[in-house]
């Protein structure tokens, strides 16, 4: 009974359980009433999860979170269906066993952004306040409610920021074997590993390898037992080249603008004030922000670029968000609340 209180009782199952508790109302109220049938991605991974390997040439080989779902609904499937709403439309079972499994991984994505927010020495409550703004993004709730598999790869973000940060092999490995299984723009992250981790860099190069043979070998035997029709997963990718124009104009007019901010809307007040408020603050911020984050921003914004999407690209700096927000906020304690004291 003690080992189980301990283990309830740790930090970080804490905020895992607290993540979760803020996500499910707004998640499952989005589950409830989203029509499925409008999004292509849903689509897909609800193909996926019932073996119907037909689908998008770019999305069919992120597999991980629909087999999981499909093995989840098929033991607890006809207990899920019973819980659904008099107005869903068509079969409840799966898209809840995807609600649940992407849930989980937002809730441990949570978790991993207030280990990085920690790991720059700020405090539990302001750590938890640049969790915040992870929890209230609209696209969390997206992500955690409805067939997709975007949970999966910002975990991965958040491994690799973290575990450059804390100097964590295995979370370094596990981004490199998992990160290419979640998603194909962990190409735009993989370097960032390679050049600023700890890892000896020839110990890098095979762990590079293998993880490429293997997801050489998966997509092979996937494309040989299953082939597409149309273009390839790799012409495909490329075809958003040709798109870059386009989009970097989208990006740069207001509503492209108002799309990426919305990722932060009113938390933006928080960096907003200490710049105002703080002498030289804006200044000693940019000066010294980190070369890791940097260059992760910039592949934040060339996957912009390349996508239709900008919000939902963009969401996947939100560990970064989440630390600007906090160290924003811990500068306004040190500065205000230091000096009435």
């Amino acid at each position: 009974m003690q080992a189980i209180r301990r283990f309830l009782l740790r930090e970080h199952n804490l905020v895992f359980v607290f993540c979760m508790a803020v996500m499910t109302g707004p998640a499952i109220a989005i589950l409830f009433a989203f029509d499925l049938s409008l999004t292509k991605d849903c689509y897909t991974y609800l193909g996926l999860a019932h073996f119907d390997f037909d689908q998008s040439p770019v999305r069919r080989f992120r597999v991980l979170i629909p087999f999981a779902a499909a093995a989840l609904n098929k033991v607890f499937g006809d207990v899920f269906s019973k819980l659904a709403p008099s107005y869903f439309k068509g079969d409840f079972g799966l898209p809840f066993s995807f609600f649940l499994v992407n849930i989980s991984l937002m809730s441990y994505y949570g978790v991993l952004i207030y280990k990085y927010c920690k790991s720059y020495g700020i405090s539990t409550a302001i750590s938890l306040l640049g969790l915040l703004v992870m929890l209230t993004c609209r696209y969390t709730c997206y992500t955690a409610a409805l067939p997709m598999v975007d949970s999966l790869f910002l975990v991965v973000v958040a491994l690799v920021l973290l575990g450059i940060r804390k100097r964590n092999t295995g979370m370094l490995i596990t981004a490199i074997f998992m990160g290419p299984f979640a998603k194909e723009a962990f190409i735009f992250v993989a370097p960032l590993i390679f050049f600023y981790s700890h890892i000896d860099k020839r110990k890098q190069l095979g762990y590079f390898m293998i993880s490429g043979l293997v997801v050489f070998v998966y997509r092979y035997f996937y494309e040989l037992y299953a082939p597409v029709k149309g273009n390839t997963g790799m012409q495909a990718d490329l075809h958003h080249i040709a798109l870059i124009p386009k989009y970097a104009q989208t990006l740069l007019c207001f509503t492209g603008l108002y799309k990426v901010l919305s990722n932060v809307f009113i938390w933006g007040i928080v960096p907003l004030a200490s710049y105002i408020l703080i002498p030289g603050y804006f200044r000693r911020a940019v000066k010294g922000m980190e070369p890791v984050i940097v260059w992760f921003m910039a592949s934040v914004v060339l996957q912009m670029l390349l996508s239709g999407s900008l919000e939902r690209m963009f969401y996947i700096s939100m560990p970064v968000l989440c630390l600007w927000v906090a160290t924003s906020a811990n500068e306004l304690k040190k500065q205000y609340v230091a000096s009435e004291k």
